[in-house]
């Protein structure tokens, strides 16, 4: 084995320590985790907000350049998914779960499919996971596994890998499997990715590219304005099947807040 002289080890070491000292330590994820909430305003600041509303007004362009509007309305009490409600007005559709299963309303006829107590969770957890985070990664079913140092466009940011449970969003081809991305100095939010999905015999599915460019704060807590989503092609590039969800929301009273979540028709579950 070859040994250094020593005036050699010390320069070099030397010149190592400036380095090392400035590559900061990969933080583990309930720290990642704690540092996220704390940028965005606190976990404390979202629960204090109880119940707000969230009107998205949603625009859609798809690959074959189809263009859509629709809107969403949800109700939620934080952190959420549930006790929460959505409604889409064009569709005549207000649904719910008040945390003991869902209901839902089509045209203000029940929905008495065998399904429906499940599958309300889920479509309102698919919606508002990513308009939600950081704090979403609280949520049951979602698991960091993983923190590591990364760069987006540039930025240094540490990426938080993302798991959820198999039965967490409403349909598979939504991945369980994502990367979320935060500023490696300040912890805000930079950038989420879901990947392609591709379930055989033909099933695919773009992957969704989020990021947020406008934020409002809330009672402390900061919530975005503005969503985009950019398709994932199998490759990990952005294709030409883009979102912006501009969002407003609002804070609801205890007492307006009462019977959102209630089924209105038990009977029927």
């Amino acid at each position: 084995m070859a040994v250094l002289p020593g005036g050699l080890a010390v320069a070099i070491l030397a010149s190592v320590a400036p380095v090392l000292a400035s590559e900061p330590a990969v933080p583990t994820p309930v720290v990642a985790l704690r540092r996220a909430w704390e940028a965005a305003g606190g976990m404390d600041a979202l629960r204090r907000l109880a119940t707000v509303k969230l009107v998205i007004d949603r625009e859609e362009i798809t690959l074959d350049g189809t263009q859509t509007k629709s809107q969403l309305i949800f109700y939620v009490r934080l952190p959420g998914p549930v006790p929460g409600r959505f409604e889409i007005p064009a569709a005549g559709v207000v649904a719910g779960d008040d945390g003991s299963g869902g209901w839902a309303l089509i045209g203000g006829a029940p929905d008495t499919r065998a399904n429906t107590p499940l599958m309300m969770k889920r479509l309102m957890t698919t919606d508002l996971f990513p308009v939600l985070l950081p704090f979403s990664l609280a949520w049951d079913g979602v698991t960091v596994t993983a923190v590591r140092p990364g760069t987006v466009n540039g930025r240094a940011v540490w990426t938080l890998h993302v798991e959820t449970v198999r039965t967490f969003f409403y349909t598979p081809q939504i991945a369980n499997q994502w990367t979320v991305s935060v500023d490696r100095e300040t912890y805000d939010m930079v950038r989420a990715d879901s990947p392609y999905t591709d379930l055989g015999r033909g099933i695919t599915a773009d992957g969704m590219r989020i990021t947020w460019p406008t934020r409002q704060s809330i009672g402390g807590a900061r919530l975005p304005t503005l969503m985009r989503v950019n398709g994932l092609d199998a490759q990990g590039k952005e294709n030409a099947h883009t979102r912006s969800d501009r969002i407003a929301i609002t804070q609801i009273t205890p007492k307006e807040a009462e019977a959102l979540f209630r089924n209105p028709s038990p009977q029927s579950r």
